[in-house]
């Protein structure tokens, strides 16, 4: 066998974590909900590494900084907002109101804001996905 030579250092690292289950991948979105680690979800949702919960609005226009404190309390340097099948807004004003709390967010629709977590989620990183449900 020939020695390893190789001097390529890698460009993406692969963060490993333990399987136990919890990690909040989302597997399918559409009919008003949800599939996020294997389990349904009903409606919109806050999406955070290890966690899920219902997010209380109705709408794209209920988004409050209040809204997202479960997400805020969890410190994430980025939340991605999935805003149904078109973004149509960039929320500057929930912006802003991250900013003063150091959390950059990205605008896109949801099934975008979907693959974006996974990604996110696979390489460890401390974001978060906030997800207004789609038909």
């Amino acid at each position: 066998m020939r020695p390893n030579t190789d001097q390529h250092n890698p460009l993406v690292a692969i963060k490993e974590f333990a399987d136990d289950g919890k990690l909040q991948i989302v597997h399918a979105y559409g009919n008003g909900g949800f599939r996020i680690a294997k389990q349904p979800f009903e409606g919109h949702q806050l999406v955070m590494m290890r966690q899920t919960i219902s997010w209380q609005i109705t709408s794209v226009a209920d988004i409050s900084i209040d809204s997202l404190q479960p997400v805020i309390d969890a410190q994430p340097e980025i939340i991605l907002f999935g805003l149904g099948d078109v973004a149509t807004s960039h929320l500057p004003d929930i912006r802003s109101a991250l900013a003063s709390h150091q959390i950059k967010m990205d605008v896109m629709n949801t099934p975008a804001a979907c693959r974006t977590w996974n990604v996110l989620l696979t390489e460890g990183r401390k974001a978060a996905a906030a997800l207004v449900a789609i038909e």
